[in-house]
């Protein structure tokens, strides 16, 4: 199923429900915090991708952690553009990432909807500080990484141990551009979109087909 929105998009930042850092430091992954209005991500994104829109370009896939959230589809088509909600369980700070056509990514640390006007602006403002942060442990990173990597390959459906192979390298290569990530919850989501573009790039003519909705989440 697919949610589809228009209408007007609300400025976030001028309303002060939205806070990016000037930089970001090597070492840390989050860009800033967002406070949304409720907990309906598809009806709060419509605002959210349109203020990153100058920094990110068209979104193509958003990160979510699913606690705190209520029921969200896996597609949903904001200003004439499908985009992909992929949920994940973590016992990370509650956050989201929003990955634009060419790779480039933004993480907010969202503050909770009920959370008082009082506490949430002065989350908003401590987010405006770039911060060093403790790397995440990368075990469980490495075993989801590897799970991208066989759905991707059973997906692109050739039965041909090479590709598969090739596959899983460009998940490994993929990886490591992450592996200095602090918040490691994400790295898994960024490694199938980069590894997914490549293998349309690379899929011989006769092979490529839109995907699906069923290819895109299961």
């Amino acid at each position: 199923m697919i949610r589809r929105f228009s209408g007007q998009v609300v400025e976030m930042e001028r309303e002060g429900r939205l806070q990016l850092k000037p930089f970001r430091t090597a070492s840390e992954h989050i860009d800033g915090a967002w406070w949304p209005r409720s907990t309906n991500l598809v009806d709060e994104l419509p605002g959210l991708v349109t203020s990153l829109s100058d920094r990110l370009g068209q979104t193509v896939m958003v990160g979510y952690r699913r606690n705190g959230w209520a029921e969200t589809p896996q597609l949903a088509e904001i200003a004439g553009h499908t985009i992909e909600l992929l949920g994940f369980t973590s016992d990370e700070p509650t956050s989201v990432i929003l990955i634009g056509e060419d790779g480039r990514h933004i993480t907010l640390h969202v503050i909770r909807p009920d959370t008082s006007e009082e506490a949430a602006r002065q989350a908003l403002q401590e987010a405006r500080v770039p911060t060093d942060a403790a790397p995440a442990a990368r075990s469980s990173v490495a075993r989801s990484v590897a799970d991208v990597a066989d759905k991707l390959a059973r997906h692109e459906g050739l039965g041909d141990e090479r590709r598969t192979a090739q596959i899983e390298r460009w998940c490994e290569e993929a990886a490591q551009q992450f592996v200095d990530a602090p918040v490691q919850t994400f790295v898994p989501i960024l490694v199938e979109h980069i590894v997914r573009n490549r293998m349309i790039e690379t899929r011989p003519r006769e092979h490529r087909r839109p995907p699906t909705a069923e290819s895109l989440t299961a």
